[in-house]
Order: C-alpha cells, then sequence, then structure tokens
C-alpha cells in the first residue's frame, strides 16, 4: 500500500509511505519537514527517509538515498518510491495533486 499525506498548511511538507499490513511502515520519506531525530540522538535534516528496522519500526531517519532523483519535487519523489517498491501497475493520478 502506498499513501501520499500533505500538510494543511505548509502544503510543500508530505510523507510518501510504503506500508504492509495496514500499520507496518517499510519506507517513508518526508519532504519539507522539520529534522528527525534517531533513537540514538542523531538528527536527521529533512528531506529524509525512513526504512524499517526490527525492534524500531520507521522510528530511523536516514539521508536520501541518490535513488530519489529530485526531492524538491514531490510528484518525481512519488515515481521513484513506486520504481523503489518495484510497483508494476501503477496508479492513475493527476500531477496537479502533487503541487
Amino acid at each position: 500500500m502506498l499513501d501520499v499525506t500533505r500538510a494543511s498548511i505548509r502544503l510543500t511538507k508530505a510523507s510518501l509511505l510504503h506500508r504492509a499490513r495496514v500499520a507496518v511502515v517499510l519506507v517513508r520519506i518526508d519532504l519539507d519537514g522539520p529534522p528527525h531525530r534517531n533513537p540514538d540522538d542523531t538528527e536527521v535534516p529533512c528531506p529524509h527517509i525512513h526504512f524499517h528496522r526490527e525492534g524500531y519500526g520507521d522510528k530511523w531517519a536516514e539521508p536520501i538515498p541518490p535513488w530519489v532523483t529530485d526531492s524538491s519535487d514531490p510528484w518525481k519523489t512519488f515515481h521513484d518510491l513506486m520504481a523503489f517498491c518495484n510497483v508494476v501497475t501503477r496508479p492513475n493520478l493527476e500531477q496537479e495533486l502533487f503541487s
């Protein structure tokens, strides 16, 4: 399951998620939000990515990886995430929803 969530006040703030079993976040990309503090007290600036870690869920963040081609563009980032997650049948979405 892929989710796209946008902030109501700052429209550039977004989270893109790949989930399993409804509640388990496997991958999450946070765009234009605050920095993230990891459980070891390190801070990762936004944009950043979260991968599921056993025992921690999505509580750890890392810098955006190279396969995200343009993290300033939510539309491109969504397509990069779908490619990373091997989404074969892509949803029919309007690009205007991401701007």
